[in-house]
């Protein structure tokens, strides 16, 4: 292939397909540091043992809840000690996984977790029923008995509030061991998602033949070229669509999951079972959804601006993500990325800033796309460490906003 570069011509040499990276090719300052859960898998075992020894204890409290306010406390503190350490057993094994779906030992070890928090939540499931059979002012009357029960108002406040959603000691039993059941449609998913799905070979605008991903579908969407980007909007869309039924039968299964909680705990339906966990009223849903939708007027009209800007006959999805100008699409290289966040943030001051340096220099960020990995971005905060990002940098000025906004997730959750 021949190009020009200003007065002069030299001959471009297609390249080889360019093939997703692997985890050994990735320096280790881009990955994350997980020893800052565990040290070693040992660790993560000795607290898997523990957590088992707490799960024992909680016979030591049921039956017994109404009598003591000081035994409440000692309930309720045991559970949450129990609750954190399996928090991080899940979290440091899913974290593992979420670099490579494709391992087989981090998916046992997420999996062991999970049902390690289900029979945990099975052990402790007498707890609200066995509060909530003291009525609402006898309950307060008894929390308030021991002093140091008062961390936990809110918790009995809720427990109030959800009253009529708690049942009896057996079937909160049940729904708390049905809990692995109920990760299936998003395990099957994932694992299809990040570690099964295979993308076609697409051109990219040098013309050279590159694997399509979902990190690279993100980039090509920015390209100045709609051939390049409805190239990949169909070859990603087409690897999706030959997997179609078991894509749709993993959403039934997670519709039928939420009508069944749903159910199980009297909600009206599955919408008020998911707001209600965060006490908003459905009304607020409702208004939501009609005040966006009497205020799309400017969001058509921009689209329409879009249009006539691109020169295009039709605009589809996958042109509303393309710089409207040439010369808006540069590349941010993550050390670039890294120092206009830092610069960004100086407004909100000197431990705001010295955190997210913290955060960037102690490898909270596991920074590049590689093969197997989870997709997108996230921040995930801890307890006892500290939060964890997970990214697929590919050099756009939107993924930088994206590592903004997750660094001050990671900010929300630490300070």
């Amino acid at each position: 292939m021949i190009k020009r570069k200003g007065w002069f011509m030299t001959t471009v040499t297609k390249q080889a397909p360019k093939a997703i990276p692997q985890r050994d090719d990735i320096e280790e300052k881009y990955k994350w540091n997980l020893a800052d859960i565990y040290k070693s898998e040992d660790e993560w075992q000795a607290d898997l043992k523990k957590a088992k020894s707490l799960i024992e204890k909680a016979k030591d409290f049921s039956g017994k809840l109404a009598g003591s306010a000081e035994l409440l406390y000692e309930c309720l503190e045991t559970r949450s000690s129990l609750g954190m350490i399996c928090f991080n057993l899940y979290q440091y094994a899913k974290l593992n996984q979420d670099l490579d779906n494709r391992v087989s030992k981090y998916q046992a070890m997420t999996e062991q977790a999970a049902m390690l928090s289900s029979e945990a939540g099975a052990a402790y499931s007498f707890v609200e029923p066995e509060l909530l059979a003291i009525d609402d002012a006898g309950l307060k009357e008894l929390s308030g008995k021991f002093p140091k029960t008062d961390v936990y108002d809110f918790y009995i406040a809720e427990l109030i509030r959800s009253r009529k959603h708690v049942r009896s000691a057996e079937v909160e039993e049940i729904l708390a061991q049905s809990g692995v059941i109920a990760r299936g449609p998003e395990t099957i998913f994932t694992m299809l998602d990040d570690a099964d799905i295979k993308y076609p070979m697409v051109k990219d605008e040098d013309g050279n033949e590159v694997q399509l991903t979902k990190q690279r579908f993100a980039k090509f969407l920015e390209s100045s070229d709609q051939n390049i980007r409805r190239a990949a909007n169909d070859g990603l869309f087409s690897a999706y669509k030959s997997h179609v039924n078991t894509i749709g039968a993993s959403l039934s299964s997670s519709v039928n999951k939420d009508v069944f909680y749903a159910r199980a705990r009297r909600h009206e339906s599955c919408l008020h079972a998911a707001l209600d966990s965060f006490n908003i009223p459905v009304l607020v849903y409702h208004a939501l959804i009609e005040n966006t939708e009497s205020d799309l007027a400017a969001l058509h009209k921009w689209m329409g601006l879009r249009k006539k800007i691109l020169k295009l006959d039709t605009l589809y999805p996958y042109d509303v993500y393309c710089p409207l100008f040439p010369d808006q699409n540069y590349e941010v290289k993550y050390p670039k990325a890294v120092e206009n966040v830092i610069q960004a943030a100086a407004p909100l001051g000197e431990k705001y800033v010295a955190t997210i340096k913290e955060g960037f220099d102690s490898r909270w960020v596991d920074v590049f796309e590689t093969e197997g990995k989870g997709g997108g971005a996230y921040s995930w905060g801890n307890y006892s460490a500290h939060p964890y990002v997970l990214m697929n940098y590919n050099d756009t000025v939107d993924n930088m906003f994206t590592l903004a906004h997750e660094m001050g997730h990671c900010l929300h959750s630490y300070l």
